[in-house]
């Protein structure tokens, strides 16, 4: 299994930003483990993102090939609406489960977001795909009002509650709370990753978004002080800044150095919160 979640940004004029999220860890029977596998996907062209857990054979083949149909224009209209596209998707979800022997398929869930729109016409839509024995399903979720979790799944979901809860309090007990932002959701992702105690979570984080303009982003992240792209360690390179790149704290850094860059605001652990990185 693993931890996949989603999240929106949210400013002033409501949502300007939503995220999926993963770890890179890939398990087998027993000890055996891979922390370099690709989970979440984004298409180059559009505002089109994908995360995935559970089985692992399925759904990284079938992603992949949905986010070339979309980056060709292949699979979407201009005028879909968000229940349209979420129906295109589990079509050619079902197509391809079909034609996979009944015995390797599996079970796994997909999460979905894209944007419809852009500026400030913008609307962000997210749902989850599930995949069961018994067929496909799909719901959509209604967004927070806040920054904050949309939706988690997979075996880490407990580690990372936790850790959420910490970073940004329990809007249950608390619904004023003021710690709801994309740094803290990401950065309390993060610990949960780093304090091990999901067993089948593991590797560096991953990260795709949607900002209110243009295609997805597919970010590079600095963690423990190494470049990674979709879990695979990234080597220097002349063209490190051509992607953005995000630290633990969600902190804007600079590839090339790794450093925060100069005019993006500091994000400081919050006073008191135990590392799991010490």
């Amino acid at each position: 299994m693993t931890t996949l979640f989603s999240w929106t940004g949210i400013d002033t004029h409501g949502p300007a930003s939503i995220y999926i999220a993963s770890d890179s860890r890939i398990s087998w029977g027993g000890n055996a483990t891979w922390d370099v596998g690709r989970k979440i996907f984004s298409s180059r062209n559009h505002p089109e993102i994908f995360g995935y857990c559970g089985a692992v054979a399925f759904p990284i083949q079938v992603l992949g090939q949905l986010t070339n149909l979309i980056d060709d224009g292949l699979l979407f209209d201009d005028s879909d609406t968000i229940k349209i596209k979420i129906e295109k998707i589990k079509s050619t979800i079902k197509n391809s489960l079909m034609a996979m022997p009944s015995c390797q398929r599996g079970t796994c869930e997909i999460l979905y977001a894209t944007r419809i729109s852009n500026r400030m016409n913008s609307s962000f839509h997210a749902a989850i795909i599930k995949i069961r024995t018994d067929g496909i399903y799909s719901e959509e979720f209604v967004l927070p009002e806040k920054s904050g979790l949309i939706a988690s799944s997979g075996s880490g979901s407990t580690s990372l509650k936790k850790w959420h809860d910490i970073w940004v309090g329990n809007p249950s007990q608390d619904p004023f709370l003021s710690g709801r932002t994309s740094r803290n959701v990401f950065s309390a992702f993060c610990d949960s990753l780093a304090s091990k105690q999901d067993t089948f979570s593991g590797g560096a984080p991953q990260l795709v978004g949607i900002y209110r303009e243009g295609a997805a982003k597919n970010f590079g992240v600095i963690y423990n002080n190494k470049r990674y792209l979709n879990g695979l360690e990234v080597p220097p390179s002349c063209e490190l800044n051509s992607i953005e790149w995000r630290n633990e704290l969600f902190e804007r850094c600079c590839g090339n150095s790794m450093n925060v860059l100069g005019k993006a605001q500091r994000q400081p652990r919050l006073k008191g919160l135990l590392d799991p990185y010490s």
